[in-house]
């Protein structure tokens, strides 16, 4: 009902008497689709023209910190001599000794002008807006604001054949749908049934439930209705909405001003909010798809030992037929002759090698075949716990109810990467989301192995997140990354296995990432520690022990 015209007309009547007398001091804009006029009694009028939030209020002068943008010159120093609204019509007039500001509030003539005593326009606050060629014309519908119960039966008795909601409907001005539900509502009459069939005591319901109307409308009182399981303002009226007690929680206010004050401030609020939810959810739908899609593709080359197999296979046929496959070709199909069914097999081939050198590169694509498959397992077991993760993020979204959570919420999934606005907070990342300031593998299903990105992680990852009895690793006397195994408690120390595979781990992400072997140390964080005015992540370290590994093939 906020758009409604009887609300635009009531709030008038209420705030004509702060504005009527008052010195135009300065007229801007510091947002869109917004004119503020400042009066000299340090008040705001407040004029909204977008066609979905159309808006006039009365507000206290107070700092804008945006950029102002001067408007309407002219009515500097002018006093508003008179206020109004053409006769049912979203169409406001300020003026005067000299000007008149019109504001139109329905599309497409949405605009704020500034016209000169004889109506010729000088200024319009959107260029592309034109004023309308030819204004509505007034309504012969009755407002319900003046009827009376002999009219009213008066128009019943002369319209017998209009059914309950057509006389409604063709009767009474700026009658929206929500006023005409509560109308039918209260009436409990059917809004199918013509008036000529309705009895005396239905007839008086309808008269009295109007004149009840009628009553509510000039009360200057207005209602704003809740959601029962949030704080989300739905509706304004200026009437009781009785078609809403069960659904809705109300609070009556005994201005109209200040009731839209608190709507329009609560739905712009709410509009930041579902924009943000959206954001959120947005965000955390596209990890989700990213990690599913990528376990589905891990799951695929799962079985590395039947792939090995099948490697071997067309290495041997290929080895097997070699004189018979020509030079340069790219694929063959070749009989298996190591089976009963004798079955065509397709071998790609990469046409600038030998026979015997594509037969050897399949027998060595799976050398290692031990190895991959603990890597891979690892792959499969880190996307599994972060989807895990990304599940309970969605609950936790879906159970915010306040902007003030939301926006905590939304600055922890930044935090994490997952949104990418360039709205990052400059507060300090909570020591619960630094964990995904570095990379994170999953190993053996429930231990975390995390991995600095560079010398500025590496040194936020071993002196700033790891507890002091972690277990820290890095490949000796090369660069590479700081690597941790994260322990649950000080008395628990991770299986022999666990600390092989980290080493593996930290040794591919070293510069001696291509070498066979790999010696890597491990210690527990208590005992490294910074070297004074050294580059970040570079460390000394002590009670340390080696492991010579071969580095992890974690692609």
């Amino acid at each position: 009902m906020f758009k409604n015209y009887y609300l635009f007309s009531e709030l008038l009547k209420e705030i004509q008497p702060a504005i009527s007398g008052q010195k135009i001091t300065s007229a801007f804009t510091y947002r869109k689709d917004e004119v503020v006029l400042e009066l000299g009694n340090d008040q705001f009028i407040l004029i909204g023209i977008a066609a979905n939030e159309p808006y006039l209020l009365l507000k206290a002068a107070h700092n804008i910190s945006q950029a102002r943008y001067a408007l309407f010159e002219k009515l500097y120093g002018q006093t508003i001599r008179n206020a109004g609204l053409l006769n049912f019509d979203k169409h406001l007039f300020i003026e005067t000794e000299s000007y008149r500001l019109e504001a139109i509030f329905f599309p497409p003539h949405n605009n704020v002008f500034l016209l000169s005593a004889d109506r010729q326009i000088l200024k319009a606050f959107k260029d592309k807006t034109e004023y309308p060629a030819k204004l509505p014309e007034t309504q012969e519908k009755l407002d319900l604001r003046a009827i009376e119960a002999s009219l009213l039966n008066d128009l019943i008795v002369k319209n017998p054949t209009l059914k309950v909601r057509g006389f409604l409907q063709n009767h009474f001005a700026a009658l929206n749908k929500v006023m005409l539900n509560e109308i039918l509502f209260r009436t409990q009459l059917d809004p199918e049934r013509p008036l000529s069939e309705l009895n005396e005591e239905q007839k008086e319901r309808l008269i009295t439930v109007l004149l009840k109307i009628k009553e509510e409308l000039t009360a200057g009182k207005a209602y704003l209705y809740f959601d029962k399981n949030a704080d989300l303002i739905r509706w304004i009226s200026l009437i009781r909405l009785e078609q809403f007690q069960e659904s809705y929680d109300f609070k009556e206010y005994d201005s109209i001003n200040q009731a839209l004050g608190v709507f329009y401030y609560e739905k712009r609020v709410r509009q930041e909010f579902e924009k943000l939810k959206a954001l959120c959810k947005t965000a955390l739908q596209k990890r989700l798809r990213f990690l599913n899609s990528s376990l589905e593709r891990l799951k695929e080359h799962a079985d590395l030992r039947k792939r090995k197999t099948e490697a071997e296979l067309k290495g041997n046929l290929l080895l097997t037929f070699k004189n018979d496959i020509p030079p340069g070709a790219r694929e063959v199909e070749l009989a298996n002759i190591f089976s009963e069914r004798q079955e065509k097999i397709k071998i790609k081939l990469n046409p600038s090698k030998s026979v015997v050198e594509n037969a050897q590169r399949y027998f060595n694509k799976f050398k290692n075949v031990q190895h991959n498959q603990q890597a891979l397992q690892i792959k499969m077991d880190t996307y599994r716990r972060e989807m895990e993760e990304i599940d309970q993020l969605l609950k936790q979204l879906e159970q915010i109810r306040t902007l003030q959570r939301l926006k905590s919420f939304s600055d922890r999934l930044r935090e994490m990467k997952l949104i990418q606005d360039g709205s990052a907070s400059n507060k300090k990342a909570a020591p619960e989301n630094l964990k995904y300031v570095f990379n994170r593998l999953i190993v053996d299903g429930k231990w975390e192995v995390y991995i600095g990105r560079d010398g500025k992680t590496n040194d936020l990852l071993t002196f700033h997140f790891a507890n002091k009895w972690d277990i820290w690793l890095h490949a000796q006397g090369v660069s590479g990354a700081h690597v941790i195994i994260r322990v649950p408690n000080r008395n628990q120390n991770p299986p022999a296995h666990i600390i092989e595979q980290a080493a593996r781990i930290a040794a591919a992400h070293s510069k001696a990432r291509t070498s066979s072997t790999v010696p890597v140390i491990y210690t527990q964080v208590r005992y490294v520690s910074r070297i004074r005015k050294a580059p970040p992540g570079t460390v000394k370290f002590q009670n340390e022990k080696v492991l010579f590994v071969t580095p992890m093939n974690l692609n």
